[in-house]
């Protein structure tokens, strides 16, 4: 039977449990940032004290949490021996406590990076690893065994590096609504207190102590130092200050997401367009985040924006118009109406268009769904058309694509050509987006721009003609275009 429990709930169960102090202070913290609900929580489990702590606590309380406790465990074989010792401790610990356990081994040599240090490399294939065996297990939460020491040494990491307010927060208790860091609340010293207390074993990486990595030069000289001569709370100071920063930074992303939700016009993987009028309203400090938010967007959680990125793109925002590459991936163009963010893609080859069923055009741009016309269909000449037989009998067979170099159609009521490209500047159609609007062809012959005109040659619509079958297109999902009233 699950048990839902609140703050206030908490103090008068604990005092009716076999709980330490420590314990009770974790299980409050966990319920405050309501880390868990029901299901089952994967344990990173390192062999190392915080991890081992974590692991303890975790199953001595998991029933007042109404969770289930499994642990997970990767050998990077870094260490020789000692990676092989660690692996063997935490089979042995999860053995005794009988604690299902996932392991798995690397192969010496396989963590290796010329884009940045090993350290990051190992974290991002930890991360990984965790994140496939949550999957695997139907965990809900992945817990690690980060204190408040791991917290003040990233605030001084991100500090020095060069952070802007989001960055003071450090690490969040609750991250994705996956990663949890329970034992936040207390220190690195506090952990290894409960373990010696209760007798428990644990393992120490040597590495850990190794002032080549800039994280332990914080952690074994700069942290010491300001304890010493600046403040013996230097710990719990910049654990305020990471609180802090992070209640900040949930009322900041609240109002981002209204702000964005406001503006955005459309929205796929590939690229994203902005109301240029309502994104250059927006306070400088919210514009900054939608920027960040936007490139996070398309290219992953990980996407860390720095502020010489964000200025290139609002200095662009400012003035009437212009394109920059923002990162080797990325491209952003400022116009009249538009802030649009795109992948740099190149354009795709044309398809045939199923007839009938539904063609799926390539990298985001839409998709066509084409049936059989009837009487009551009905088209508006923008986001869907008829075609007659006897258009794919004159002109070919009907593809869809890109635009092509001096491409023509006939829009519909006209008695001339005019270039596509007209067509996408009267509609002021950005630049680095041209290649994401479809053209339907029948044969060689542009017959119909979706989201945007029709060409004359569809005007053989004969819906009511038993010789000829007509097809009806609708266009989904795509960028529907329309021209700005001023």
């Amino acid at each position: 039977m699950s048990i839902t429990l609140t703050v206030s709930d908490l103090p008068g169960l604990l005092e009716h449990t076999m709980y330490l102090e420590l314990e009770k202070q974790i299980s409050l913290y966990c319920i405050q940032h309501e880390m868990f609900s029901d299901g089952t929580v994967l344990v990173a489990l390192s062999g190392g004290g915080d991890s081992v702590a974590l692991l303890h606590i975790l199953v001595r309380i998991r029933d007042d949490l109404g969770i289930t406790v499994e642990a997970a465990h990767l050998n990077h074989s870094m260490r020789g021996d000692e990676s092989d010792r660690d692996e063997s401790f935490c089979r042995d610990i999860c053995n005794e406590m009988k604690i299902p356990l996932t392991v798995e081994r690397l192969k010496t040599g396989e963590i290796f990076t010329n884009k940045g240090s090993v350290e990051t490399a190992a974290r991002d294939v930890r991360m990984a690893f965790f994140k496939r065996i949550a999957e695997e297990r139907n965990a809900t939460r992945i817990a690690t065994g980060h204190t408040l020491d791991d917290l003040a040494e990233t605030v001084l990491q991100r500090i020095i590096r060069g952070t802007g307010p989001s960055g003071l927060s450090g690490i969040l208790p609750v991250r994705e609504g996956l990663w949890v860091r329970p034992m936040l609340c207390i220190s690195r010293k506090e952990a290894r207190d409960y373990l010696r207390d209760k007798g428990i074993q644990f393992c120490e990486d040597s590495t850990n102590k190794d002032t080549g990595f800039f994280r332990n030069r914080i952690r074994h000289e700069l942290l010491p130092f300001l304890k010493k001569h600046f403040s013996p709370n230097i710990t719990g100071v910049l654990g305020r200050l990471a609180e802090i920063s992070r209640i900040q930074e949930e009322y900041l992303d609240k109002r981002t997401s209204e702000a964005y939700s406001k503006c955005v016009i459309h929205e796929d993987t590939f690229k994203i367009l902005l109301d240029k009028s309502k994104f250059i309203g927006y306070h400088n400090t919210i514009k900054q985040r939608v920027i960040r938010h936007c490139l996070k967007m398309l290219e992953g959680a990980g996407r860390n924006a720095d502020m010489g990125e964000i200025e290139n793109i609002l200095n662009l925002c400012y003035g009437n118009s212009g394109i920059a590459d923002i990162t080797s991936n990325i491209k952003c163009e400022a116009g009249k109406q538009f802030v649009v963010f795109a992948l740099k893609l190149k354009p795709f080859k044309p398809l045939p268009v199923k007839l009938p069923g539904e063609t799926i055009i390539p990298m985001g741009k839409g998709r066509i769904i084409s049936e059989e016309a009837s009487k009551r269909s009905k088209a508006n000449g923008s986001e869907s058309v008829v075609v007659n037989q006897e258009v794919i009998e004159k002109y070919g067979v009907l593809t869809v694509g890109p635009v092509k170099p001096g491409d023509f159609i006939q829009p519909f009521g006209m008695k001339k050509d005019v270039k596509i490209l007209d067509i996408f500047l009267s509609f002021s159609i950005p630049r680095i987006v041209r290649n994401s609007v479809p053209i339907v062809r029948a044969g060689a012959v542009p017959i119909w721009i979706p989201g945007l005109r029709l060409s004359e040659c569809l005007r053989i619509n004969t819906v009511n003609n038993k010789k000829n079958k007509c097809m009806i297109l609708t266009f989904r999902d795509g960028i529907q275009w329309h021209r700005k009233k001023h």
